[in-house]
């Protein structure tokens, strides 16, 4: 990816988080939301990140390794 491409990746993320955050104090903050509710809600929101971090993980590791993997192939 050339650098135009990763600042643009980046500023669709920065835009995306930022939504995402102001949607997620509104609704923690909400007091007519049942407690209950807005715990569900965060624990099932860290499961999806610690998830997501593991794949980004998993795909960095195995795009370095990559090279190493790769057989020539005859003809």
């Amino acid at each position: 990816m050339k650098t135009t491409e990763y600042i643009g990746v980046a500023l669709i993320a920065l835009c995306i988080l930022g939504f995402g955050g102001w949607g997620a104090a509104s609704f923690f903050a909400d007091p007519l939301i049942h407690i209950g509710l807005r715990a569900l809600a965060g624990i099932g929101l860290l499961g999806f990140v610690l998830l997501l971090a593991y794949v980004v993980i998993d795909r960095v590791k195995k795009a370095r390794r990559e090279p190493d993997d790769i057989r020539e192939v005859k003809h």
